[in-house]
């Protein structure tokens, strides 16, 4: 099964003015250093500054809001390693402080929303997802005008809840009236231009339109390639969900090299990246072996590929999981055409 996989999530970036005129400037900075850290791609680097930071907030009196925004970072730095689930906890902490506020802000409690039901989206849980962004673009829609990026933030939402429930058509309507949004803003975000394209052409490849699929995600990786270093996680994805396209375009050639990319990226980033590297290792053996049956030669390079997700898998699923026996069906398949 070929499979795309998710590149850096939407950054959330809110603070009430209110607020922010009450706390220290220096934990305020440190924080927007996190951010901007984090929105570069620095994981490692926005983590271990988050680390520092959160114990000298808990002991600031009065700041639970700046504390929920530490919260939501760490939240952002799972989703961006590909570790939704343990994001949503953070995302669930931090909401629950914001709504106990007096007056809580509805944009905040929106924006939370959203990346709670974006977590929820990725692992799979489809149903809650677009419960959670609905009610955020319920609770958001008279507070902001349509056409506020933070409107598009949770149109993103509900668009990638739309779409892990396989309702392509739905979801593309809410994506590109974000995109919209975001072309016409007067600063825009080109992080979000980029994830969008690459949601759009997801669901465009889904409904079969694989050209259009194919541009979509082209945008997406030019965009990325442009503001985030070449060896970048967001890159990285980028490359693998082309690759994906390519391969249902049946340009396997094209497909290869591009997902042959995605793993050198993904291998430097060691440990912390094997689950997604393990779906980067998949497409790739799933095209070395619809390659191999014109050029058989490509079989070894098939069996290589799984082999590698097999151990990366067996380290960290157990030799017992559903996902070592689908990777041992394939690697069966391909020994099978090897005569082996």
């Amino acid at each position: 099964m070929i499979r795309r996989i998710s590149a850096v999530p939407f950054l959330v970036c809110w603070w009430c003015s209110a607020q922010a005129a009450q706390d220290s400037e220096e934990l305020d900075r440190r924080l927007h250093l996190v951010e901007a850290e984090r929105s570069h791609g620095h994981l490692a680097e926005a983590e271990a500054m988050l680390v520092k930071l959160e114990p000298e907030i808990e002991r600031t009196e009065g700041s639970s809001f700046r504390l929920a925004v530490a919260l939501k970072e760490h939240g952002l730095l799972r989703d961006d390693a590909g570790r939704s689930e343990e994001a949503i906890p953070f995302y669930e902490r931090a909401l629950a402080m914001i709504r106990t506020q007096p007056e809580a802000n509805p944009v905040n409690v929106s924006l939370l929303l959203a990346n709670l039901a974006c977590s929820h989206a990725e692992r799979g849980d489809s149903d809650l997802a677009l419960s959670l962004s609905t009610e955020a673009v319920t609770l958001l829609r008279p507070s902001v005008d349509r056409m506020h990026p933070d409107f598009a933030v949770t149109l993103y939402a509900h668009g990638t809840a739309l779409h892990s429930l396989g309702r392509n058509t739905e979801a593309l309507r809410d994506l590109r009236e974000a995109l919209d949004i975001w072309r016409h803003a007067a600063e825009p975000d080109y992080a979000q231009l980029a994830l969008l394209n690459d949601a759009i052409a997801a669901c465009l490849g889904d409904l079969g339109y694989n050209s259009q699929a194919e541009a979509s995600a082209r945008e997406a990786l030019a965009i990325r390639s442009k503001i985030l270093e070449p060896n970048s996680l967001g890159v990285a994805a980028s490359l693998n969900n082309l690759g994906v396209i390519l391969a249902h375009e049946q340009r396997y050639s094209e497909g290869r090299q591009t997902l042959e990319r995605a793993v050198q990226i993904f291998e430097q980033f060691g440990e912390r990246e094997q689950q997604r590297l393990t779906a980067v290792l998949g497409n790739l053996g799933s095209v070395l072996y619809t390659q191999a049956r014109t050029s058989a030669q490509l079989y070894a390079k098939a069996e290589d590929a799984y082999r590698r997700k097999l151990a990366i898998e067996e380290r960290m699923l157990g030799p017992s999981d559903v996902q070592v026996a689908a990777t041992l069906e394939m690697l069966g398949e391909v020994l099978y055409r090897e005569r082996a």
